[in-house]
């Protein structure tokens, strides 16, 4: 019998008749890896930060024997994407994301906290996998399948379940606090955002626009106009909360 031991956020994962006090005993039947057995227990292989026995650190590959004990770690909050571990030794260029659509309030979120974060409620699940993984994003979803394909390296099953508690998420688990830069991409399409001179958009302003704001920034591929609204300060109260935490 294997012994598995999950660390708190890991048992928050496993499947209630298999709780045991942070504890799995998993009948040997058949010759796996220990990623197959972890995802068998439906626990996604993108929560697993670590593998150890000891002092010793596994991979994914690791093949275990009757009797053996194994312990699994999840991710720590503040992880640096950009640093090579022993379970992913081709680290990130940065903390990038990609959103499923049943985390799709997340990505404006996190673009208005200028976040690089990809969106596209048209792909498949198949497509949104091999794109996040060919241009090195972390998927973020509560698509527990979804990230268990094989071709995702990083992932994270997002926990909460309110748009901006995933966003408190995100940000504590990434250290994302020192990389926030407010309002500079275009909430619907991610492009990062360039300022623009007022005259040049008159005839786009709504008369009392027009009269009381006068800073104004335009997003270079769809053409979207920001200024400084009533909708800017909500927002600028919420990121305020993280910029200071």
């Amino acid at each position: 019998m294997l012994t598995l031991h999950f660390d708190a956020s890991l048992q928050q994962l496993v499947p209630r008749r298999y709780q045991n006090e942070g504890r799995v005993h998993y009948p040997l039947t058949r010759r796996a890896s220990i990623k197959d057995i972890v995802e068998s227990l439906h626990i996604p292989h993108t929560e697993v930060w670590t593998i150890t026995r000891g002092n010793r650190e596994f991979s994914f590959s690791h093949i275990p024997h009757a009797d053996e004990e194994i312990s699994l770690h999840s991710f720590p909050d503040g992880v640096d994407v950009t640093q090579p571990t022993f379970l992913r030794p081709t680290p990130l260029a940065k903390a990038a994301f990609s959103v499923d659509v049943n985390v799709g309030k997340l990505a404006r979120l996190l673009r208005m906290a200028g976040i690089d974060t990809w969106y596209d409620p048209r792909l498949t699940e198949e497509e949104l996998a091999v794109a996040s993984a060919r241009h090195g994003r972390i998927l973020l979803s509560r698509n527990r399948d979804l990230l268990q394909r094989k071709c995702i390296t990083w992932g994270r099953l997002v926990r909460a379940e309110m748009p901006e508690e995933q966003l408190t998420e995100i940000i504590s688990l990434y250290g994302l606090h020192r990389h926030l830069a407010p309002f500079s991409r275009c909430l619907e399409c991610n492009a990062l955002l360039q300022p623009v001179d007022k005259s040049s958009i008159l005839d786009r302003l709504e008369p009392l626009t027009r009269k009381y704001y006068h800073r104004f920034k335009r997003c270079p591929d769809c053409d979207r106009t920001y200024w400084q609204g009533s909708h800017h300060r909500r927002m600028l109260r919420l990121m305020e909360k993280y910029q200071t935490a």
